[in-house]
């Protein structure tokens, strides 16, 4: 699979390919979130408000993640399949689910409800930042799959959060 690899689909797996001493995937979400609340002008209260939410969705995504890959234990494409090559190095963690997926479909779904005019955009990111890790080789379809339906859960959870504290 790797060898048929498109330009953009190898383009799509090096911008999120985020390995240690980079922007990570909540980094990638935060200057997002910065973007839009510049765009639609936010006051500093209303900017606070949705990083605090956001962060707390991708803080949440993470913990559940990581509870998963140390409770299934699942190795990576690399690790399971002999003579296996990614076009990325491989995380020193378990594979299922992953991370790149719940984080960006949770932080899609709380940015969407906040930015709705921005929903097909942030959705979008997701799936690209989801797909990146299949391009890479480090990830399964299941992996990403997963992440991204449980991501999207702890987005949820996030929104009902916010509607409750009266953060609109």
């Amino acid at each position: 699979m790797l060898d048929n690899l498109t330009n953009d689909q190898r383009k799509i797996a090096n911008f999120w390919s985020d390995g240690l001493g980079t922007y990570t995937p909540p980094g990638h979400w935060n200057r997002f979130a910065c973007e839009s609340i510049v765009k639609n002008k936010y006051n500093p209260l209303r900017a606070a408000r949705v990083l605090a939410y956001l962060n707390m969705a991708l803080e949440d995504a993470g913990i559940a993640c990581w509870d998963a890959k140390y409770y299934f234990h699942y190795p990576r494409p690399i690790q399971a399949m002999p003579g296996f090559k990614t076009i990325l190095g491989t995380p020193n963690f378990p594979s299922y689910t992953s991370g790149h997926s719940m984080f960006s479909a949770a932080a899609a779904e709380v940015l969407s409800h906040i930015f709705p005019d921005e929903a097909a955009t942030f959705e979008s990111r997701y799936k690209e930042a989801a797909l990146s890790r299949l391009y890479g080789g480090i990830h399964y379809r299941f992996d990403i799959e997963d992440g991204g339906t449980s991501g999207k859960e702890v987005g949820r959870y996030v929104i009902n959060r916010l509607t409750l504290d009266g953060g609109e």
